[in-house]
């Protein structure tokens, strides 16, 4: 024990460091390595996908002023250079999160840090897929419980899950974990989402920022760092300053418990969580029915969400802005039902056409979706079916309901619809040779001796 004058009284965090360093692949059911090799594909998909805007561009720009040299450990990902794993790092965190399309857990998104930072670390460090598979499932569990003992900002908790994969990986003792877990703390954000009251884009780079600077953090606590230990028992360390308190989560059923299985929702489409279903039911009416959206005379839907159901009648500058409105996503969903980076293109979010059909999307009645209590029940199903009503012009109607889309918990996708939407995520990027390399990989990525020939097929 370290220098503390505070009243310590439990050994959460020991709990937490004993669990990730004893965790084997061994241990873990072949459902839970399956959905973590699934996660995997879907979440490099979305990645690579964002290649295709700007603000990635800009990324990869800034990875390779941090990064000069020729030496590199990691691939920078849909440009193929090789940079410093620190640069490879941030690159991947901003991609995770850019097209809002990774994963979403009742706390965040989960996927953005946990997935890229394994994957660009296992390159790093050229570790195998077995060690890659059980650094994933270890980081998810603790992501989940740290974010669910504590609110805090959506992306602090990738902090959490960042620091247990690379811990995993580089095989620090359980002191060093604790000590890595306290440095964690101290750089968490405060209990704000500045991003909700902007809209900002930079919601992007603080994946890709947090994704940097705890590989940095990880090095500091390999190389020594003391009196930083048991920070989430401590009483004025960590949960005290969170908006509310649920310490029993840090260690509620680990190791028995799976909670990646039943906490972690996989977005369907390209938009923020409480938008998926009405995007899921616009693509699903305008694919089913083969009408021309520019028919349309009026868009129902029952019900809307009050604080996402907002309108622009000049179009966006925001991507965040975009995929965070009902009626842009519904729009688009209908001119573009397959979706990808063209949502978010500049001329996507200012067309006309686009613009003029979200001005239709009315809403008959709210449904308060609000708040951390709301997403846990949309993940548990307490919510309600939502409907979509089309009018066209000449008085023919159509209509669609769903409680939800496809990556509900309760309506996963199979392996081969992982597939597919792999194949759709890379159509523009990747050659289909490479798409296919990507995907036999990660199918078997348990076999992989070393994965640091994983990133040849993200290029």
């Amino acid at each position: 024990m370290g220098f503390n004058y505070h009243g310590i009284t439990t050994d959460m965090t020991k709990q937490l460091c004993h669990f990730v360093k004893e965790l084997k692949y061994e241990d873990i059911p072949p459902a839970v390595i399956e959905r973590a090799k699934m996660n995997v594909m879907h979440t490099v998909g979305v990645c690579l996908c964002s290649s295709e805007l700007q603000q990635i561009k800009d990324a990869i720009a800034i990875a390779k002023e941090m990064s000069p040299g020729a030496d590199g450990v990691a691939t920078l990902w849909a440009d193929g250079k090789k940079v410093s794993w620190e640069a490879a790092a941030f690159v991947a965190g901003t991609m995770g999160d850019m097209l809002d399309w990774e994963d979403c857990s009742v706390t965040g998104h989960p996927s953005a840090g946990v997935i890229t930072s394994a994957v660009v670390a296992g390159e790093a460090l050229k570790k195998s897929g077995k060690e890659i598979l059980t650094a994933i499932v270890a980081g998810y569990e603790v992501y989940q419980r740290v974010a669910l003992a504590g609110r805090s900002n959506i992306v602090s908790y990738n902090i959490f899950g960042n620091l247990t994969v690379l811990m995993k990986l580089l095989d620090l003792s359980e002191e060093k974990m604790n000590q890595a877990f306290g440095i964690g703390t101290a750089c968490a954000i405060i209990s704000a989402n500045v991003h909700e009251a902007t809209m900002s884009d930079s919601l992007n780079y603080l994946y890709g920022y947090k994704n940097e600077t705890t590989v940095t953090m990880i090095k500091t606590a390999l190389l020594g760092i003391e009196n930083m230990e048991d920070a989430f028992d401590d009483p004025t360390a960590y949960l005290a300053h969170m908006a509310y308190q649920e310490p029993q989560w840090l260690t509620k059923e680990l190791g028995e418990t799976w909670l990646m299985m039943n906490m972690i929702l996989i977005k369907h489409w390209p938009a923020n969580v409480f938008v998926q279903t009405y995007a899921e039911l616009a693509a699903r009416l305008v694919t089913k029915y083969k009408y021309n959206p520019d028919d349309v005379e009026e868009i129902i839907i029952r019900p809307s969400v009050a604080f996402r159901h907002w309108y622009s009648d000049k179009g966006y500058e925001s991507v965040t802005q975009a995929q965070f409105s009902i009626p842009y996503c519904t729009a688009c969903a209908m001119y573009h039902p397959e979706p990808g980076a063209l949502w978010y293109q500049p001329e996507t979010m200012k067309d006309p056409k686009i613009i003029a059909l979200m001005m239709k999307v009315k809403a008959d009645g709210f449904v308060d979706m609000k708040g951390l209590k709301f997403i846990k029940d949309l993940i548990d199903g307490k919510h309600p079916e939502k409907f979509m009503i089309v009018r066209l012009k000449d008085g023919t109607e159509y209509v669609e309901s769903a409680f939800t889309h496809p990556g509900h918990p309760n309506y996963m996708l199979t392996r081969d619809e992982f597939k597919d939407r792999f194949r759709l995520e890379t159509k523009y990027v990747l050659t289909p040779e490479k798409t296919e390399g990507a995907i036999e990989c990660i199918c078997h990525l348990e076999d992989c001796q070393d994965v640091s020939v994983l990133p040849q097929f993200f290029y």
